[in-house]
């Protein structure tokens, strides 16, 4: 399992943060196709809210966590980064930008989906 620390912007403009627990680089389909894509369709700050709470622990943050996401639901903008966490200070700061991953992804189930391939 690899978590990632989210970074939101919900559509009202208000900015969150939470951890989501489950499966979250984006080959592996879980966090694009059950989290994000459904979070960009919403705008509706209430429901992606109750989408959130479904699918993260809300307010946390996770060392051990491997990706850091910038999801900002008003410009409809993803960006990926690796997360880390200097223990020696207590603090997070990002890494690579992975964003290359999340785009490949997107591209990839978008052509299955015009080829009939799903």
């Amino acid at each position: 399992m690899t978590r990632s620390n989210l970074h939101i912007t919900l559509s009202s403009g208000q900015e969150i943060f939470c951890v989501s627990e489950s499966t979250s680089a984006p080959e592996q389909g879980y966090i694009v196709e059950e989290l994000i894509t459904p979070l960009l369709a919403l705008n509706d700050s209430n429901k992606e809210t109750a989408l959130l709470t479904k699918h993260c622990t809300m307010y946390e943050r996770r060392a051990n966590a491997t990706y850091r996401y910038y999801i900002n639901l008003i410009t409809k903008k993803v960006t990926m980064f690796e997360e880390n966490f200097y223990y020696n200070k207590d603090i997070f700061f990002k890494g690579e930008d992975l964003t290359h991953r999340y785009t490949g992804y997107l591209q990839t189930i978008n052509r299955e989906d015009n080829y009939g391939n799903s």
